[in-house]
């Protein structure tokens, strides 16, 4: 099998027997894991279309890809309001990712592969790159979208653009599958004639290889300080995790029949046959327990997305892809306190000048209190504010759980100008 070329372009299409028991259950995983509950686990089915798949979610927001209309478009869940609304008409989308209000995939209605972004804010969409080649497998953080691009032949490049600047940046050379959070991109490339995982360092312009094994490392993905792969060098598929705080490297598995790891918080996930080749369910590790659990039973889930305790896939049970959720709710765990923290875009412009706030929170919080420094308010978890006048405004966010609350002040934070053409 030529690893290199194992690529999640397009959605998997496999056919196997239907099971449609779900259970939980608890084992070791590497790490001995400490006696604790076991969570619980709500799973709700969010299509019927029986032609969805690479589903995606931030927040109550899930994006997903269905064929329904007989062409692959971009479809979005809110899970808020349970209304689902339609993204794209193009008939040629593919490859969706979520980031706040943002929704940005490949489409390749132009004839090549190209990226484009949909703003849920403002109801617009976005041409992003306009190159004759293909660009696709995009991924996005914040003001920032990366993607695999072709533009410079035999090779896919890794490249990024800067909603904030309008600046394109090219990252890297022969680089597949990017993945970004914050100021740290990483990728897997095959300049040491095997695939590794590497990361580069907005902040820093510094690029680091992450792994040196001479097997396969493949598709990571990045949450913090920490970032997931999918690691071949014991024959067979298992998910590692480096921590870049430690410079320490650790196996999560050992049944050597993983793929696909997302990670979020202390809780990856992934999909697994370790039962029987091609049953493949959805496992999840909490770092912060040493616990795995497996999520589903049909035997038919693929392709793992999370955010904080929800967790998206596409499963072939009804005998078609649908997207399903599970809710992973740590009854009889004592919760943790949660730690406020935001970013805001764009932070400075001329009035009237539209805030798009991510709420960045981490330990689960379920209730959001944001003072936009102007006397308004807002308990919406990634709210969008309007400032009005000319000035500089304090914003502060508290964040609340069972825990307790945590709050966050920036002083500063949005600059509004003064809009001279009026």
């Amino acid at each position: 099998m030529n690893i290199m070329n194992k690529r999640r372009t397009f959605c998997k299409i496999s056919f196997f027997s239907i099971a449609v028991a779900l259970f939980l259950i608890s084992s070791t995983a590497l790490i001995t894991a400490a006696e604790s509950v076991s969570p619980a686990i709500t799973e709700t089915r969010i299509t019927t279309s029986a032609l969805a798949c690479n589903a995606d979610i931030y927040g109550d927001k899930i994006a997903f890809l269905d064929d329904r209309n007989g062409n692959p478009d971009i479809y979005m869940y809110d899970l808020s309001t349970s209304r689902e609304t339609q993204i794209t008409t193009s008939g040629s989308a593919h490859q969706p990712v979520i980031y706040g209000n943002r929704i940005v995939w490949m489409d390749q209605r132009n004839g090549n592969a190209d990226i484009y972004m949909y703003d849920l804010s403002s109801s617009r969409e976005t041409q992003i790159t306009t190159n004759a080649s293909d660009q696709m497998n995009p991924a996005i953080y914040g003001d920032r979208i990366v993607w695999e691009d072709f533009r410079n032949g035999n090779y896919y490049d890794i490249y990024m653009y800067d909603l904030s600047t309008s600046e394109e940046k090219k990252i890297d050379a022969i680089g597949l599958d990017p993945a970004i959070y914050g100021d740290r991109i990483v990728w897997y490339d095959g300049r040491n004639g095997n695939a590794d995982i590497y990361m580069y360092d907005l902040s820093t312009s510094e690029e680091t290889q992450i792994t040196t094994d001479t097997s396969y490392q493949q598709f990571p993905s990045i949450y913090g300080n920490r970032i997931v792969w999918e690691d071949w060098r014991n024959e067979n598929p298992d998910v590692y995790m480096y921590d870049l705080s430690t410079s320490r490297e650790e196996r999560i598995t050992t049944n050597a029949s993983v793929y696909d790891p997302a990670i979020y918080g202390d809780k990856i996930v992934w999909t697994d046959d370790r039962d029987e080749e091609y049953d493949n369910d959805i496992y999840m590790y909490d770092l912060s327990t040493n616990t795995e659990t497996k999520i589903t039973t049909s035997k038919l889930a693929f392709y793992p997305a999370i955010y904080d305790n929800k967790i998206v896939w596409h499963d072939w049970r009804n005998g078609g892809r649908d997207i399903y959720m599970a809710t992973v709710s740590e009854e009889g765990l004592e919760p943790v306190l949660p730690v406020a923290d935001f970013s805001a875009s764009p932070s400075t412009g001329e009035a009237p000048l539209a805030v798009t706030f991510i709420d960045k929170s981490t330990g689960s919080p379920s209730s959001w209190s944001w003072n936009f420094g102007d006397r308004s308010i807002s308990t919406a978890q990634n709210p969008v504010h309007t400032y009005n006048k000319v000035g500089k405004y304090t914003v502060s966010l508290t964040v609340g759980n069972a825990a307790g609350n945590d709050n966050k002040k920036v002083s500063k934070c949005i600059i509004v100008k003064k809009n001279f053409k009026k």
